[in-house]
């Protein structure tokens, strides 16, 4: 076996101690790079593979192109004898699967981890790079925390229609496959399906779907509504259980449209002192036309609903107390409107006309008189001297 074979071997000038993981056919070893003396894992391949190692090749172009802080990079790539190898960082803790397996994690341990590796899948998607085996023996932590996506080996340009599957069979693992890959192609909407499974195998320790085979687990994708994860973890809070199940929606137009939006989403559910932040509500619409839904946290929705109970407990005292403050100021306030009104027209003296200085008195004044016979007993005014309204004879009141 290719297992045995290879054990303390050299390898170009990797020296490979031991083997770490089979799958497929390619093998992964613990090896030394005997220039600088860091120990590797070298994942190798047959030449002679056919599609395996043509899988293999694109795998390898992959990894040295994506250069982001959580996919992990590729540091040698080349062909020895009848083999291939790519050699990558050695990560000591492990996958995401022996994490799993010690029980489901709690809500800030799971957002991070899928905060890194939605940053990674994210990355790949802006770059036109599906990955299409998201899942949690693909994701390596190092010291139990900081997370690297990896095995690149199903990995297809999004604007690429050639496909590396073979004549009836489906490319990936059946437990995080999206039901539509049964008859289409593989998109960026697949892959955040499969990452909406992984998010729910941390959260509650199980896949929704398990079969007896490969075909069963497919069809159960298909038709059956996955298990609500508060039935495997009661910790689970509404908001983030609705995330969840947004995400592995089987109409792909329902999931978030992008890994960010679905990481922040998550992160605002189960974070209840966090602000609302809005989030696509995919029905059926175009890219364009999505409305934005807010998650409020459970606890920020209890405190709106409590406004009005929480006025009616505020004691009477301070009802009066208020209510005074308020007519004083009412008071105050018209009985300023009144004084500046009242400042401003008493100067205005509409029956008081000037005259120039002359050496007679001249001052006016306006003598009201009742025109007999005149219609409604119309006014009329006369002005007049001092002098002769002092011989003037006086009006007789009809």
């Amino acid at each position: 076996m290719l297992m045995q074979e290879l054990i303390h071997m050299t390898v170009d000038h990797y020296y490979i101690e031991r083997g770490l993981a089979r799958g497929g056919m390619s093998e992964v070893y613990l090896a030394r790079d005997q220039h600088n003396g860091q120990i590797v894992a070298m994942k190798v391949v047959r030449r002679s593979a056919g599609e395996y190692y043509e899988r293999f090749r694109r795998e390898a172009r992959a990894m040295g192109n994506l250069h982001h802080p959580h996919i992990l990079p590729s540091l040698d790539f080349g062909d020895y004898d009848q083999w291939s190898y790519l050699v990558m960082p050695y990560i000591e803790y492990g996958t995401l699967t022996r994490r799993i397996q010690e029980g489901p994690m709690p809500m800030e341990e799971a957002g991070h981890v899928l905060e890194q590796i939605a940053g990674a899948l994210q990355f790949a998607h802006e770059h036109g790079i599906l990955h299409r085996d998201i899942k949690a023996s693909n994701v390596l932590l190092r010291d139990g925390h900081y997370a690297y996506l990896t095995d690149f080996g199903l990995v297809k340009s999004i604007e690429d229609e050639y496909s590396l599957t073979r004549s009836g069979f489906l490319i990936g693992t059946p437990e995080y496959m999206a039901p539509e890959l049964v008859e289409n192609a593989a998109t960026p909407a697949s892959d955040i399906y499969a990452l909406g499974i992984l998010l729910y195998q941390m959260v509650t320790g199980t896949v929704p779907f398990k079969g007896t085979n490969p075909v069963n687990i497919v069809m159960k994708h298909l038709r059956d509504a996955p298990p609500r994860p508060t039935n495997f973890n009661k910790d689970i809070v509404p908001d983030v259980e609705r995330v969840i199940l947004q995400t592995i929606e089987k109409d792909p137009m329902r999931r978030f449209h992008t890994a960010r939006a679905l990481s922040n989403a998550f992160y605002h559910a189960y974070r209840v002192d966090a602000p609302p932040v809005p989030i696509p509500n995919l029905l059926n619409l175009t890219t364009s036309q999505q409305p934005s839904v807010q998650i409020m946290p459970v606890s920020q929705r209890k405190s709106t609903s409590l406004g009005m109970s929480q006025l009616r407990n505020i004691p009477k005292s301070l009802w009066i107390i208020g209510v005074t403050v308020l007519v004083l100021v009412l008071l105050i306030f018209l009985i300023s409107t009144l004084t500046h009104k009242t400042g401003q027209e008493l100067p205005i003296k509409p029956h008081v006309t000037a005259t120039a200085v002359t050496k007679q008195p001249a001052v006016t004044a306006m003598v009201i008189t009742r025109q007999p016979g005149a219609t409604g007993q119309q006014k009329t005014i006369q002005q007049t001297s001092k002098h002769q309204m002092k011989h003037a004879p006086k009006p007789l009141h009809q």
